[in-house]
């Protein structure tokens, strides 16, 4: 037990670690969002990597999200 604590002690490994288990999830939003999934990729970025993929997704328009209906007064 001691040895996989000393293991992912290194911020490198636990920070890819948390990105490998992020990637197949952010894959399928970026697909059911009509978008192209690759920039799902961006989360392996050290330190900003899902800011970017976040701000990807909340920044961009989706494809299949209809259009937002005029109010009416």
């Amino acid at each position: 037990m001691n040895e996989l604590v000393a293991w992912l002690d290194d911020p490198w490994r636990l920070s890819f670690i948390v990105s490998l288990a992020c990637l197949h999830p952010l894959w399928r939003i970026f697909r059911r969002a009509g978008l192209s999934p690759w920039p799902a990729l961006l989360v392996f970025v050290p330190v900003f990597g899902l800011t970017i993929v976040g701000s990807v997704l909340a920044f961009r328009r989706w494809p299949n999200v209809a259009p937002r209906k005029p109010k009416q007064r």
